[in-house]
């Protein structure tokens, strides 16, 4: 009895260094897209592209790094949110305005909808300031970088006004 069990767990071991091998050999195979196959990137799909510009897509600057101007052009949505305090104590992300929005992009807020990504709630001698600037990327607006304002200053956009910075979306096309 002993013996056949034995045989047993060797046999099911062998099986399993066979299928897991197998996976390993095919993997890459399987995973690396080939000339003309449809990529999504960000939720949008890029199709038909050669092997050079995907790979030049993917590896893509984060959206961080760029300057205002391109952040913007790339942006497929722009949101602006200000933070309003709920009966349960927490801070709401309330969307104020939409400075950017490319036609055909999948966004699902409007003007006065809470965006509950950027709700939180408060800690004693935390201040995340007045709202948030949130930027999307793609068809299906996927968030790509947000960053907080106070008063009438963008902080993580180099403290540039608020002003200013609804003017570049509206030169850049928002």
């Amino acid at each position: 009895m002993l013996q056949k069990f034995f045989s047993g767990l060797g046999f099911g071991a062998g099986f399993f260094v066979a299928v897991v091998s197998l996976g390993w050999f095919l993997t890459p195979v399987l995973l690396t897209p080939h000339e003309g196959q449809t990529v999504y990137f960000g939720g949008s799909p890029v199709s038909g592209i050669s092997e050079g510009v995907r790979e030049a897509h993917v590896k893509q600057t984060p959206l961080y790094d760029l300057p205002i101007e391109k952040q913007i052009e790339r942006a497929s949505v722009i949101v602006v949110t200000r933070f309003e305090a709920a009966i349960d104590g927490r801070k709401r992300a309330v969307v104020a305005e939409i400075l950017k929005r490319d036609p055909g992009v999948r966004f699902h807020y409007e003007v006065g909808d809470e965006y509950p990504s950027a709700s939180y709630y408060p800690k004693e001698a935390e201040d995340r300031g007045d709202g948030t600037v949130v930027f999307f990327e793609g068809i299906s607006a996927d968030r790509r970088y947000s960053t907080t304002y106070r008063g009438d200053r963008v902080s993580g956009l180099g403290d540039i006004p608020m002003k200013l910075f609804r003017d570049k979306c509206t030169q850049t096309g928002g």
